[in-house]
Formats: C-alpha cells, sequence, structure tokens
C-alpha cells in the first residue's frame, strides 16, 4: 500500500521526523534573518550550503526507502530555490545563484552517499539500539 511505503517502518518514525523537519525550520530561519549586508562570496559560505544540505538530504534518506531518494533530492534543491528567492525580496539578503550551486553539490553527494551505504541509516541505528519496529 501507497501510505505505508512512504517511510521506513522505525518505531520512533515520529521523532525522527520532527528532527528533520526543525532542521528544514532551521534553515530557513538562519538563510531569513535579517542580518547586516550581503558579504562577498567566500569559500567557508559555500562549505556551510553544501553542508547543511547535504546533513538534511541524509537525514531524510535514512527515513525513507531508496525509491524516494531522488524526491528527497529534488525537495532540498526546491527548498534552497525558494529560500534563494525570498532572499532576493528581502533588504538584508541577497540571491545568489552560487548558493544554489553549492546546495547542489552537498545534495548530489548526499544521495551518492545514500545510494551507497548510508541510506536507511535509522533502522539500522534503531536495530543497534534495541528499538526496530515489530
Amino acid at each position: 500500500d501507497r501510505a505505508g511505503r512512504l517511510m521506513l517502518p522505525l518505531r520512533l518514525a515520529p521523532a525522527w521526523a520532527a528532527v528533520g523537519y526543525a532542521g528544514v525550520v532551521l534553515a530557513i530561519v538562519l538563510s531569513l534573518w535579517p542580518g547586516g549586508a550581503p558579504l562577498p562570496v567566500q569559500i567557508w559560505d559555500k562549505i556551510q550550503h553544501g553542508t547543511g544540505y547535504a546533513l538534511l538530504t541524509l537525514w531524510f534518506t535514512g527515513l525513507y526507502p531508496r525509491d524516494r531518494y531522488l524526491r528527497i533530492g529534488l525537495a532540498c534543491f526546491l527548498l534552497g530555490a525558494a529560500i534563494e528567492a525570498l532572499q532576493g525580496l528581502t533588504e538584508t539578503r541577497s540571491m545568489d545563484a552560487s548558493d544554489l550551486v553549492a546546495n547542489s553539490i552537498g545534495i548530489a553527494a548526499a544521495l551518492v552517499l545514500s545510494y551507497l551505504a548510508l541510506g536507511g541509516w535509522a533502522q539500522r541505528v534503531e536495530r543497534l539500539f534495541g528499538l526496530a519496529a515489530r
């Protein structure tokens, strides 16, 4: 059944999902929080973008079956694109295509890692601690 395949069978599914969506909210808040004047392109900024979107992607690929990974990657990309568009509407932030590129590199790296080894990590963690869904 389709609804049953949306998320992996996890005993702590609501908690895992809550942490993931808290990460999404944190990304939105930190990206839109009024700050000083936009800074010139810095390597550290791009590493933060790539790492943040890689972590979001890895988190959600740990909760959903493999056939959902590309959708997760697309959702993370669209989140980043929407945030960049919204930043363009603020007075203290600016839209930056290089941020979207950095996000995309992080998402792509996370998808590769998920397909190779890290996908479904939440089930393995629950098994490790004797919490596997029944």
